[in-house]
């Protein structure tokens, strides 16, 4: 027999998570975005260099670029559960804005397109010249898989409208909300720019989102201006 508290979250979402499980989401949650702006800072020379200087650097040194092949998979990893702790926030305030964002949100979480960088990696392993990897990852770039070029962008969207569902349903502190409508959108220019400062700082606000959500899933706790019925749903026990 399992012992459960529901928190006044678990009673607005209708269903109930067992404590350890709201632990490791929310962990996921905080994880995800923190990897991304490990894998910016950690060959921050690359951050806005073109496919040429890339695999250029990793021929020069293949075993440098270890942990980021490892860290890609483990990302994809943290990054399913990590939306799944979110969207159970937001849905807790808006059930439809927020099942929309999740559905979306799955995009950044689903590498539907090859990275240049694994795949610059996984050639220059199997002894392809900087010149034959640059081949492969032009033909990758016109590919079938090149037509789903726009699904992180969408992802990204979908990450906005979860924010705009904490914000509307009070599911989470109105700064989570904030950050995950802001950060989102500034990704994009934020790349676009060039610049490695504000583009780990455009990811780091997305942190803080994450984070806001995360603390609510495991406190159960949502802003002081939440609806009654969330601050007054009184903790219960279920088998």
């Amino acid at each position: 027999m399992t012992i459960m508290t529901r928190t006044p979250l678990d009673a607005r979402t209708g269903t109930d998570l067992p404590p350890a499980a709201r632990l490791a989401m929310a962990a996921s949650a905080v994880l995800a975005p923190a990897l991304v702006i490990l894998g910016l800072l950690w060959h921050r020379e690359l951050a806005s260099a073109d496919d040429r200087a890339t695999v250029t650097a990793i021929a020069a040194d293949v075993d440098a670029f270890t942990l980021d092949a490892w860290m890609a998979p483990v990302a994809t990893l943290v990054w399913i559960p990590a939306i799944l702790a979110v969207a159970r926030v937001a849905r807790a305030g808006a059930r439809g804005l927020g099942l929309a964002g999740l559905l979306l949100g799955f995009l950044v979480a689903v590498p539907l397109v090859a990275d240049p960088g694994q795949l610059a990696y996984v050639a220059v392993s199997s002894g392809l010249d900087v010149d034959a990897t640059l081949r492969l990852l032009e033909t990758a770039a016109s590919g079938p898989s090149a037509v789903f070029g726009w699904a992180f962008v969408a992802g990204l969207l979908g990450l906005v409208l979860l924010g705009a569902a904490i914000l509307r349903g009070r599911s989470a502190p109105r700064w989570a909300g904030v950050a995950l409508v802001a950060g989102p959108v500034a990704v994009v220019p934020s790349w676009a720019s060039g610049s490695l400062a504000a583009t780990v700082v455009t990811w780091g606000i997305v942190l803080i989102g994450f984070a806001g959500c995360a603390w609510a899933l495991v406190t159960g706790g949502a802003e002081s201006g939440a609806p009654a019925a969330a601050r007054a749903a009184a903790p219960s026990q279920a088998l």
